[in-house]
C-alpha cells in the first residue's frame, strides 16, 4: 500500500460542515478501507487512514493524531463548503 503523508490543518481552512474524528488507539487506524492508499500523520508519521482513496479523503475529514495530538487533513480532493440556510 503506498502512504500519502498528510497536512496540519490551517486556521480558518476547513469549511462549516468539516468534522473531526479522534484516534483513540495509536496502533489502530481512524478509518478503514479497501483503497490503494494509506494516509500518515504530518507530524510524526503514524497511520490514521488505511486502504482509502482520495474521493473519500476530502477537506471534509480531519483526524487527531493519537500520538502527538496534530489535527491533519488531506486536501488533495477540494470540496465546496455547504452553505447555511438564510
Amino acid at each position: 500500500m503506498e502512504q500519502r503523508t498528510m497536512r496540519e490543518v490551517q486556521a480558518g481552512e476547513v469549511p462549516i460542515d468539516g468534522g473531526t474524528a479522534v484516534q483513540i488507539d495509536p496502533e489502530r487506524p481512524v478509518f478503514r478501507g479497501n483503497g490503494a492508499y494509506e494516509y500518515v500523520c504530518a507530524s510524526c508519521g503514524n497511520v490514521l487512514a488505511s486502504g482509502m482513496d482520495p474521493e473519500y479523503m476530502t477537506r471534509r475529514v480531519r483526524v487527531r493524531c493519537a500520538r502527538c495530538r496534530t489535527v491533519n487533513i488531506s486536501a488533495e480532493v477540494s470540496v465546496t463548503p455547504a452553505r447555511r440556510r438564510r
